[in-house]
């Protein structure tokens, strides 16, 4: 939502069509669903304008290998920009391509001040929304299911008075 109130083409990678319907009504202008691709690289590349793969790549997995896929995606003078946390998770991409093509890694961590302020005026102006579902307490557990089979598409909200 963000890049797009942005004005930028944004490209979601996730699994399943849910979330395909989801990144779509939030603004992404092309899906690549991991689950069925046969080569995540090269449709990544060809679902950017000229083939030649996104500027950046900002990733909030939860695994390693899509901060493998993300080096050989961008293109050349491209950024990976890793901002989810995978447990015990490394970064190893081959230092010839990653030099000679010039591939940027930052870590992002948080935003600061001018982030939120911006972050808010987009809410304001209505550029955002928050999906979210609400379940009662007594649904946690199906909650922490869909979390494991990675079947969430956007927030849950628990209402402790059901």
């Amino acid at each position: 939502q963000y890049a797009k109130a942005m004005g930028l083409h944004t490209i979601a990678i996730d699994g399943g069509e849910e979330k395909r319907a989801l990144t779509k009504k939030l603004g992404a202008v092309s899906y690549v669903d991991f689950t069925t691709t046969k080569d995540i690289v090269a449709d990544v590349k060809a679902a950017t304008i000229d083939g030649q793969g996104p500027q950046a790549a900002l990733l909030v997995a939860v695994q390693e290998k899509p901060f493998q896929q993300a080096a050989a995606y961008v293109r050349s003078k491209g950024v990976v920009v890793c901002i989810g946390l995978p447990a015990d998770a490394k970064l190893s991409n081959p230092v010839f391509d990653t030099v000679i093509r010039m591939v940027s890694f930052k870590g992002s961590y948080v935003g600061n001040r001018a982030d939120t302020a911006e972050a808010l005026d987009f809410f304001r102006r209505g550029l955002i929304t928050v999906p979210y579902k609400t379940v009662g307490l007594s649904e946690l557990q199906k909650v922490f299911d869909l979390m494991e089979e990675g079947k969430i598409a956007g927030r849950y909200v628990v209402d402790t008075s059901k």
